[in-house]
């Protein structure tokens, strides 16, 4: 997902190498919860919590992948709750694959991971919360001013800066 985020004067995105997944060996059993090296562990019932049991006024995007969620932690802060769709073909193995390698991912263009939920059929992710909407928003919103070229450019140019970090060696 991509976010307009002034303060960058740029795009902040969550996105995720798929390759890389394949090559992590290092987890610990499904039965365990614990991913080796990772943020946060969440309990279902406090990502319940903190988005209202998954409000529909809560829903801040949807795609292929599932809804992603505006949540607010005990201690105040904002987070976006990505719920993957239940059946989407990913395991247990490539859930916490994925989970450990966004954990180590820290770029000023991508948005940092704070934590995860596995429990039973569910799969989440909690990412930190950036607000100023979609980049498809300020793009294409209707009612808003168009950005200008130059400010399209740094977007651009910030995405691609995000994209060359997750493929560096």
């Amino acid at each position: 997902a991509a976010y307009y985020n002034p303060q960058l004067d740029g795009l902040d995105s969550t996105l995720v190498n798929g390759s890389e997944t394949q090559r992590l060996n290092n987890y610990h059993g499904p039965e365990s919860g614990i991913i080796a090296g990772s943020k946060t562990f969440f309990t279902y019932e406090e990502v319940m919590e903190m988005t209202d049991g998954f409000a529909r006024d809560n829903i801040v995007g949807e795609g292929g992948f599932g809804c992603v969620y505006k949540g607010r932690m005990p201690d105040g802060r904002f987070v976006a709750v990505k719920r993957l769709k239940v059946g989407n073909g990913q395991g247990e193995r490539e859930f916490k694959a994925e989970v450990e390698i966004i954990s180590r991912i820290h770029h000023r263009h991508l948005v940092s991971l704070v934590g995860y939920c596995i429990s039973e059929n569910q799969r989440l992710l909690i990412y930190d919360f950036v607000r100023n909407k979609t980049l498809e928003h300020h793009l294409h919103g209707k009612g808003m001013p168009v950005l200008e070229w130059a400010q399209r450019m740094k977007i651009a140019i910030g995405a691609a800066k995000g994209l060359a970090y997750l493929h560096e060696d």
